[in-house]
């Protein structure tokens, strides 16, 4: 067994080979005991390796909202931070709930088109890397790394991050014919721990490449603790057969430590749709293309149907390629 440590993440998938684990609980309130232990320790430990103030990415999904209880408990002054693309955001509206119920500070970074646009390509000359998953989750970290330093939160940054991959988050597990349900999510789970919890992915230096400090940014569940801990409650606990929510555990969790059921309970995109970030994307390409044809086009690239807006983007990359 591994200790729960205050590190930044650990690279699980670089450091041992998995082996299946033994789901040895099967009583929810031993998993919660066991998920609480894990939280509380992992956050005090990663609050202690700075004297600053700590910060809370804090997205309203059920892993940040679970983790704002905890580091409320343990570090009263953090600020809490959302990104978000939308006006009206009722996962906004759930972060700035929780974040008052836990008497933390709450910011919303919401950036104006042109504010987007240059934050946008910021992250693509840092990253090198076109991919909307990498440059959105790119743009929600430098935006809130910025926010936390305007409000003077120099401490760790802590995100939920390495959750979904341990606990199926928005994603059933369906046995196959024959198959157990724990002999399926464990072959699921092992499968994401070596996908996702490893340097060499899209861009093995991501973080490196974005932050002054790339220590600084703690995500909560990437360790080897937590895979173990994954490793040891029952799926059943998690994705119950009465229940059509994932992380079931953890949504009852957060609601015995106070967070009303109707916030635990709501339902939660990935972070680069929720945030509107693959949508602003959209639109930024849109203002470029309009900006970029003017008058020499049938239709607006602002209001024209998606696929014009990729067949238009295509045929701007051919026609760059001919006049090289």
């Amino acid at each position: 067994m591994h200790d729960i440590t205050g590190a930044a993440l650990e690279y699980v998938a670089d450091e041992r080979e998995l082996t299946k684990g033994p789901y040895d609980i099967a009583d929810a309130g031993e998993a919660a005991a066991a998920i609480d232990h894990y939280l509380r320790v992992r956050v005090t430990a990663a609050v202690a390796r700075s004297a600053g103030r700590t910060v809370l990415q804090l997205s309203g999904g059920i892993d940040s909202i679970l983790l704002a209880t905890y580091v409320a408990e343990v570090a009263p002054g953090a600020l809490a931070v959302t990104y978000s693309q939308h006006v009206e955001d009722p996962e906004v509206g759930r972060a700035a709930a929780v974040a008052k119920q836990c008497g933390l500070e709450h910011v919303i970074v919401r950036p104006t088109d042109e504010d987007f646009e240059r934050l946008l390509a910021r992250v693509v000359r840092a990253l090198e890397f076109p991919e909307p998953w990498e440059i959105s989750a790119g743009c929600v970290l430098e935006a809130i790394d910025g926010a936390s330093h305007e409000h003077g939160a120099e401490g760790v940054l802590l995100s939920g991050a390495g959750a979904d991959a341990l606990f199926m988050g928005g994603h059933t597990v369906f046995p196959a014919a024959g198959e157990s349900l724990v002999d399926a999510w464990d072959a699921t789970l092992r499968a994401n721990v070596s996908k996702n919890f490893k340097r060499e992915r899209f861009v093995p230096d991501f973080y490196e490449r974005l932050l002054d400090d790339p220590e600084r940014h703690v995500q909560i569940w990437q360790t080897h603790a937590a895979v173990e801990l994954a490793q040891r409650i029952h799926p059943s606990l998690v994705q119950p057969n009465d229940s059509s929510h994932d992380k079931y555990i953890f949504r009852k969790l957060a609601v015995d430590r106070g967070v009303p059921a109707e916030v635990a309970f709501a339902p939660k995109n990935p972070m680069q749709v929720s945030s509107g970030l693959v949508g602003a994307i959209v639109d930024a390409a849109r203002r470029q293309l309009e900006r970029d044809f003017g008058e020499r086009t049938y239709s607006s690239p602002l209001q024209e149907q998606l696929e014009f807006t990729v067949a238009r983007l295509y045929l701007q990359r051919l026609a760059g390629e001919e006049r090289k």
